[in-house]
């Protein structure tokens, strides 16, 4: 069901996700755990037709931050995840772990997720 809301929310395009320059960004806070934000992330980054950068968020859990691409995909060549992640992870007075394609965090700061959506939007140039 989630993963179904999110696909709502970003195909019509609007604040939760941008097309620019060949990459769909996608950055938007959820209300759910992270086995449902993999979910709606595999959703997001599934289709290699669509090359996409998500950056997704939740308060739960004190605060949880997933940063992925579309593998083999210009997303991918643009975008760093783990780069990313450790850049606005410090919003939610966290960190976390991962590769170039997948990077996923938490924190004691849940409180900080907008600002770390808002400074995943920047470092985008969003």
């Amino acid at each position: 069901m989630e993963a179904e809301i999110v696909r709502l929310r970003t195909d019509g395009g609007g604040q939760d996700s941008v097309e620019k320059d060949g990459v769909r960004y996608v950055v938007m806070e959820v209300e759910a755990e992270m086995k449902a934000l993999m979910s709606m992330l595999g959703e997001l980054t599934r289709d290699p037709s669509n090359p996409t950068l998500a950056v997704l968020g939740t308060r739960e859990g004190g605060g949880r931050i997933i940063v992925a691409s579309t593998e083999g995909s210009l997303a991918e060549e643009r975008h760093n995840a783990m780069e990313i992640l450790n850049s606005i992870s410090v919003h939610i007075s966290g960190g976390g772990g991962g590769s170039r394609t997948m990077a996923q965090g938490g924190g004691s700061n849940p409180d900080g997720i907008p600002q770390a959506l808002d400074s995943a939007r920047e470092i985008l140039g969003l």
